[in-house]
Formats: C-alpha cells, sequence, structure tokens
C-alpha cells in the first residue's frame, strides 16, 4: 500500500457510528432471500419499477420493514 494510502487510513476515524440501511437492518433470512431476488433479476426482461414493486409488496406481506421505492431500485442494480 502507498504511503499516501496508508497514511490517510491510519488517519480515518469514524465519529459516530453508520445509520443502517433498510436492508441491513432486516433479518437474515429476509436478507438471504432478496439476495437471491435481486439475482434473478434482468433488465432485458424485467420493468425495473415492476419488479421494485413486486419486491416492496411481497416483503411487506412477510412484515419486513422495507425502503421506498426508489431505494429498493437503487438496490437491486447495485452490484454488491
Amino acid at each position: 500500500m502507498s504511503s499516501l494510502a496508508a497514511e490517510i487510513l491510519k488517519a480515518v476515524q469514524n465519529t459516530k457510528p453508520g445509520n443502517r440501511s433498510w436492508f441491513d437492518a432486516l433479518p437474515d433470512e429476509a436478507k438471504r432471500e432478496l439476495d437471491k431476488v435481486r439475482s434473478l433479476f434482468d433488465p432485458a426482461v424485467h420493468q425495473k419499477r415492476a419488479f421494485v414493486r413486486a419486491v416492496r409488496e411481497a416483503a411487506q406481506k412477510r412484515g419486513w420493514s422495507i425502503a421506498g421505492e426508489k431505494q429498493v431500485s437503487e438496490w437491486l442494480v447495485r452490484k454488491t
């Protein structure tokens, strides 16, 4: 690692804990299931907005607290 990178990483200290995202706040089983659903999303086949709405509806039926359409849409296309 370069000396600049090492210096910066050594200097970085979080002053307060970050907020958990809606996804991180879910139970582990919910996260596993949603990760599988996300892997099935194919923008060449599925309309993103309809897919997001279906994800939200199914999650809410299971009692999972889930974010709004915009956040779920961003999560859906995120690579990691």
